[in-house]
């Protein structure tokens, strides 16, 4: 699978929404967001379910959010926080 990576721990609200959005319109099975954010993104794992989205967010040693999320229905999740 192709990882679209994104880093919003600097940027304020709405941005990493707004980025993450974009994102998500582009997605396949083939593809996933992988995002690290300053916090748990809960509106955007909301909006990501309600479209039929798998997600995973995790929080790291550091206190920074790793967020998975794909379309996919038969990958791991936690293998593509690893990747």
């Amino acid at each position: 699978m192709r990882r679209l990576g994104i880093d919003t721990r600097e940027l304020a609200h709405p941005e990493p929404l707004e980025m993450a959005i974009k994102i998500l319109q582009q997605l396949s099975d083939d593809t996933y967001l992988y995002m690290l954010h300053s916090k748990n993104p809960i509106p955007l794992l909301d909006l990501a379910q309600e479209h039929g989205y798998r997600t995973l967010s995790e929080e790291n040693e550091v206190g920074d959010w790793q967020i998975v999320i794909t379309s996919n229905s038969t990958v791991d999740l936690k293998d593509l926080l690893g990747v």
